[in-house]
């Protein structure tokens, strides 16, 4: 067995080694080329798509809604209309149950009695309580129980929970926004928000137009929308867009801005592609391409016939059902007052001829 050999023994007085400092001040060269590329790869991707599917949806609303719409109207106009009106009266006859069910819950009454009064309330509606007064006064005949706010009593005048609450939330005049005040507190950021919101007044106004596009239009209103919100990334977001869109490159363009317009036309897509799933169930759609009509009529036609079928059965119901209640409520009887026991009766008289005997026993 092999021993270890002794470690040598370091006095105290000995020094500490001394490592020279590396006084070294070469700039080192990062190539950015590839990350560009990359990021620029993604924002030309996520444009390319948001361009696709607005046009597709801007082509169901424009052309595929209105052709099938007319279609429609053609071919099944009359049996659209009785599907209009029956589900209107169903509509008024569904919130007559409802009401007479809620009264029954609430009120503990039969149905007969559920159903006269709220014919009742329908026939004669109570009168809405008026408004206090416009000075700040309370009216009399609107409190139900004849009490007034009173003021808080403070020695110095001032309530400690307003000024708490303005503490909190900031002191804003009544006309003042949150966005001027924010604004205030920092110049630098109201001066750049103003003139970012020029420079967009400039570019994307419709009087400075000569063809107001689509895009141009909602760039419009996101900028306002940005400004009144003090936004000033969305702003900035917006103006390069615009810039990019007259240059025609990004090759002046930073790439955390890149990096932040093609997260904000990712999220435009996001919402755009939810749109699209939505309409894609709708007969719709892609209606101006589709060439088998007839078909399509017989379907249509088949499932109006189905829906109508299941709406009279509905309403055949609702109206039985408030027949059996109408009926109830005509048989019912108005309720008869209670008779009065002979000998409550006579108690009751002895206690109203009380005072006159107390009057003789007097006299």
């Amino acid at each position: 067995m092999k021993r270890r050999a002794p470690r040598p023994q370091s006095s105290s007085d000995s020094a500490p080694l001394d490592y020279s400092a590396n006084h070294c001040r070469a700039v080192v060269l990062v190539d950015g080329t590839g990350i560009r590329k990359k990021i620029k790869k993604a924002y030309e991707k996520a444009l390319r798509d948001l361009d696709n599917s607005r046009r597709q949806l801007d082509k169901f609303h424009q052309t595929d809604l209105p052709q099938f719409t007319r279609w429609l109207n053609t071919h099944f106009g009359a049996l659209l209309t009785e599907i209009r009106e029956l589900s209107q009266k169903l509509a008024v006859d569904e919130e007559l149950v409802f009401c007479v069910h809620n009264e029954v819950m609430f009120g503990g009454s039969s149905y007969a009695r559920a159903y006269e009064r709220v014919i009742e309330l329908r026939e004669n509606p109570e009168p809405l309580p008026p408004p206090p007064a416009d000075d700040g006064e309370w009216d009399e005949e609107w409190d139900p129980f004849d009490e007034r706010p009173e003021p808080g009593n403070f020695d110095n005048g001032e309530d400690p929970l307003q000024e708490l609450f303005n503490q909190l939330f900031g002191q804003f005049a009544p006309g003042e926004r949150p966005r001027e005040k924010r604004a205030a507190s920092s110049p630098h950021s109201a001066s750049r928000l103003k003139e970012l919101y020029r420079s967009l007044v400039r570019r994307l106004h419709p009087d400075t137009q000569r063809e107001m596009t689509a895009q141009k239009s909602e760039w419009w209103h996101q900028a306002q929308a940005a400004y009144e919100a003090g936004d000033l990334e969305q702003l900035e977001v917006i103006l390069t867009l615009c810039e990019i869109g007259d240059r025609g490159t990004t090759a002046h363009t930073s790439v955390s801005l890149l990096q932040r317009i093609t997260a904000k036309l990712k999220s435009s897509l996001r919402e755009i592609k939810r749109q699209i799933v939505r309409h894609r169930n709708d007969p719709a759609w892609k209606f101006s391409q589709r060439s088998d009509h007839d078909l399509m009529a017989v379907q249509l036609r088949r499932k109006l016939m189905a829906d109508l079928q299941g709406m009279r059965e509905r309403w055949r119901q609702t109206q039985e059902m408030i027949a059996r209640w109408k009926a109830a409520a005509e048989r019912l009887k108005p309720p008869r007052r209670r008779k009065q026991h002979p000998r409550s009766k006579g108690v009751s008289q002895n206690l109203k001829s009380g005072s006159g005997l107390g009057d003789e026993h007097t006299g």
